[in-house]
């Protein structure tokens, strides 16, 4: 008890202070998005990082930062997996589900061989790769835990595959106009090639409800790749480490398992309703309270400090899967 006590002391201010910034961005979401959609989450690393590059980090908070960031980020990837449904997944048919596994397999194979090519980390190529491929911050994020990648290349990561998602938000309704496409198409590309959950749901119902409801699932079906992707990166990465490593000697990243556990679980319908519902927005909170914690942990300096090249594949990675999904909608749409 003892222990459990001074770990609870020792982590309390930081979890409190993210926690309060993780309130301030849901807050201030709320009043912006009457005039601009915007996410909280996407908020919540900005005012982190506004806070920790101006007034800096005491040493008391950081115990607690570092928890909000590891541990209270991993309870809220497993309550993600309470957003999808099976049927959700399985509505969109195989065509679809054609355009979902291409664009994330080939952008992150693209990511990571530009990343090669240009000098850049395998690692940092990889995260900004699975931000881009999957669901921006929160792939990032729970890819980083499970390879180990340094605190900076994921922040670097979340702050490139962030610019462009929200690029991607305001420019892909006036592409939508400008090439005349139709609900369909238009919501599977957005589905497809847009980061964020919150920047689809913003971008696909800026054109109409229908392309909305298309890119909205479109967007859930590619964040259950997150699972097999992680599980997938984390046995290379570990591989790479330590030459000769087996599939039984790889940490399992059981919060990935979780993920997808809480899928089948929203799938059979054994939570009622109102618990349900209940724990998605406890999921929301502490994903803004994770992305706050992000923003604490984010020194400017150490981006500055990787350089140009990142930022100069994340946004080949954004035109890649940008110019494949709308291709392959095309074609198959």
């Amino acid at each position: 008890m003892g222990e459990v006590r001074n770990l609870a002391l020792r982590i309390a201010p930081g979890l409190a202070y993210s926690g309060a910034l993780a309130v301030m961005a849901i807050l201030l979401a709320g009043v912006m998005n009457k005039h601009v959609a915007i996410s909280p989450l996407i908020l919540a690393i900005v005012i982190g990082m506004v806070f920790r590059n101006v007034t800096g980090l005491p040493e008391r908070f950081r115990a607690g930062a570092e928890f909000s960031l590891k541990r209270i980020l991993r309870l809220a990837i497993i309550l993600l997996g309470l957003k999808l449904s099976i049927s959700e997944i399985a509505h969109i048919g195989g065509r679809g589900l054609i355009v979902v596994i291409a664009s994330v397999v080939l952008t992150l194979m693209f990511s990571i061989w530009l990343g090669r090519r240009a000098g850049v980390s395998e690692e940092l190529a990889a995260l900004i790769g699975t931000g881009v491929s999957i669901c921006g911050a929160s792939a990032v994020i729970a890819v980083g835990g499970v390879i180990n990648a340094r605190d900076r290349n994921i922040a670097f990561a979340i702050a490139t595959v962030t610019l462009f998602g929200t690029v991607a938000m305001f420019t892909y309704p006036v592409m939508a106009k400008i090439l005349g496409l139709s609900n369909l198409l238009y919501g599977v590309w957005a589905g497809a090639s847009i980061h964020e959950v919150a920047q689809v749901v913003a971008a696909g119902y800026a054109v109409s409800d229908a392309s909305g409801n298309v890119a909205t699932v479109i967007k859930l079906s590619r964040v259950v790749l997150l699972a097999p992707v992680a599980m997938i990166l984390g046995i290379l990465f570990a591989r790479k480490e330590a030459e000769g490593v087996s599939f039984r000697s790889v940490p399992i990243p059981y919060f990935v398992l979780g993920f997808v556990a809480m899928i089948f679980i929203n799938s059979i319908g054994i939570l009622p309703g109102s618990i349900s519902k209940m724990l998605v927005r406890i999921d929301d909170i502490l994903l803004a309270v994770a992305m706050a914690a992000m923003g604490l942990n984010t020194s400017f300096k150490d981006l500055k400090d990787v350089g140009m090249l990142p930022f100069y594949v994340g946004l080949a990675a954004w035109m890649f899967i940008a110019g494949l999904s709308y291709a392959m909608a095309t074609l198959l749409y």
